[in-house]
């Protein structure tokens, strides 16, 4: 590596000092929306409900039959930014807390780009409090912390002075959802920002061919840099920072001085093409392309598996079959695979790594973000897909000490003689109640569930069902009863003939239904329950 000054010019644009209107402020390249409502019109519902799993090993990548114990729901889709008559494609995410930071780009010679801030403190619905457009700027990611925006970019030269490089560290504060301060722009070498990184003390920032990886104070001094040549991410974790090259593999350095501590050998990548890093248990892990996933210790680069793509799609083209994007977060390991979509595995037990499948969601996978209960998958121009992780709730009221987890066909029929019981986290497809079935934590219902005459089911924790406007149908038949305890959404259609019960057990119960409701003559709705959308009325 080649020591190199990094330009140091520091340009403040101020776009506004209080701000209390909805309508845009255009400040030259950036345009303030605080529109809300008009923003959270992107935010839809389509095939939004419980997420199937697709298992890699059954032929043609058919729906898996064993019921999966990872409960996901898709809870929004988000249409990418329009600016006239151009899309902008999502090209990361960073989660803090209540709000969620996406950024993006625009595809060819365009310079044009675009930050939203999410507010998901309500995952089921999620609203897009405030969003800067940049006229001649594109965001390539970006990341939080401390109340701050980092975000790595390129700039049109042609179109700023005032920079001395396309390739640019954005700062700027945010708080409750808003911008709240300048936006800072500092020029390093290189043709783009790829990525940015904070450490214990610097910010650093990569670029590309002709780049450099740098640091910068929190003052955006610039520090120690070294060239590298086609650089797509840096991350920071167990003291130390790595970038990742797309010629000479990952470099992990010492995050002051940037000296190389070693280096990981890596094939050959597209150039310029979109990859990430993560770093997460004193492990490290790659995209790689063609080359699925890898994963290597911190402390020597030694490697410790590769995960490959697991499906490969027909009629695609190769070139679209490629890791971009990792993302590694409570021992889940979401890979973002191109057209090959989302794979997840958990990564808990590294010697013993479980392949849980892929998900069925629209478009191509560029990138991939999850934190706590929250999975944000970008997909270029088709915008995002928001998911919620159904973590199993600590049931109350009910008796569920010491019943077993769930394993078995999705497809779960209990007859009219029979009683079951389970506990934990479970995905079913169809389900059939002649009998008794008791359920404690978390259980998601894809398609549809029929609790038939004289029959009694019983959900303690999370319960979600269905999906939105896909035919599927919740029904509780004549003197049959459901009982719910604790958080239900409903995205299919609810249906209580004459006779039946839903019956809502204790206190704090919320259910949240998307699809239509019929309640026939002779049924009935008794408990305390909030109704988030006014559909039991």
């Amino acid at each position: 590596m080649k020591k190199k000054y990094l330009l140091g010019l520091a340009l403040v644009l101020a776009f506004y000092s209080c701000n209390d209107t909805s309508d845009p402020i255009n400040d030259g390249a950036i345009t303030i929306n605080s529109d809300s409502e008009a923003l959270t019109a992107r935010v839809k519902l389509d095939n939004a409900g419980v997420v199937a799993i697709i298992d890699p090993n059954a032929p043609q990548g058919r729906i898996q039959e064993e019921a999966s114990d990872l409960p996901l729901i898709l809870v929004s889709q988000v249409d990418a930014p329009t600016v006239d008559g151009q899309t902008l494609r999502a090209t990361h995410v960073d989660i803090d807390g209540d709000y969620a930071y996406v950024s993006y780009n625009t595809e060819g010679d365009t310079y044009l780009g675009a930050v939203d801030i999410f507010d998901i403190s309500n995952i089921y619905s999620p609203k897009i409090t405030e969003q800067a457009i940049f006229s001649d700027t594109d965001i390539s990611a970006l990341e939080y912390k401390n109340g701050k925006l980092y975000l790595a970019t390129a700039v049109n030269i042609d179109q700023n002075d005032d920079v001395t490089s396309p390739a640019n560290l954005i700062t700027v504060s945010v708080s409750g959802g808003k911008f709240t301060s300048d936006f800072v722009y500092t020029s390093l070498p290189g043709f783009v920002a790829t990525d940015v990184a904070n450490t214990n003390s610097n910010t650093a920032v990569t670029s590309g061919n002709d780049g450099v990886i740098g640091l910068f104070d929190a003052s955006q001094t610039p520090g120690n840099a070294s060239e590298m040549e086609d650089l797509r991410a840096v991350a920071f974790g167990s003291d130390k920072l790595a970038v990742l090259s797309g010629s000479s593999g990952v470099h992990v350095l010492d995050p002051n001085s940037l000296s190389e501590l070693f280096n990981i050998p890596l094939t050959l990548d597209v150039a310029g093409a979109k990859r990430t890093l993560d770093i997460n248990e004193g492990n490290l892990y790659v995209s790689e392309g063609s080359n699925g996933a890898g994963i290597y210790k911190m402390t020597d680069g030694t490697l410790i598996q590769k995960l490959p793509i697991p499906i490969n799609p027909i009629d695609v083209e190769p070139g679209d079959i490629v890791t971009n994007a990792v993302s590694v977060d409570k021992g889940l390991l979401f890979m973002a695979n191109g057209a090959a979509g989302i794979s997840i595995s958990d990564v808990t037990d590294l010697a013993a790594i479980e392949q849980f499948g892929v998900l069925d969601l629209d478009g191509s996978s560029n990138f991939v973000r999850n934190e706590e209960e929250f999975v944000f998958v970008a997909t270029g121009a088709g915008g995002l897909q928001i998911l919620k992780i159904n973590k199993t709730e600590e049931p109350s009221g009910v008796s569920c000490e010491g019943l077993p987890s769930y394993s078995g066909n999705s497809n779960l029929n209990i007859n009219g003689n029979e009683s079951a019981a389970y506990a934990g986290s479970t995905v079913l497809k169809n389900v059939n109640i002649g009998g008794t079935f008791l359920f404690c934590g978390s259980l998601a219902i894809e398609q549809n569930l029929n609790i038939n005459s004289n029959g009694l089911m019983t959900v303690n924790g999370s319960f979600a069902f269905g999906q939105y406007r896909k035919n599927s149908s919740l029904n509780i038949n004549s003197q049959s009863k459901l009982q719910l305890q604790g958080s239900t959404v409903i995205y299919g259609d609810l249906k209580l003939n004459s006779g039946a019960t839903l019956e809502f057990l204790g206190n704090g119960n919320t259910i949240t239904v998307y699809g239509t409701v019929t309640v026939n003559s002779g049924a009935q709705i008794i408990g305390n329950y909030t109704d988030t959308e006014g559909k039991l009325k």
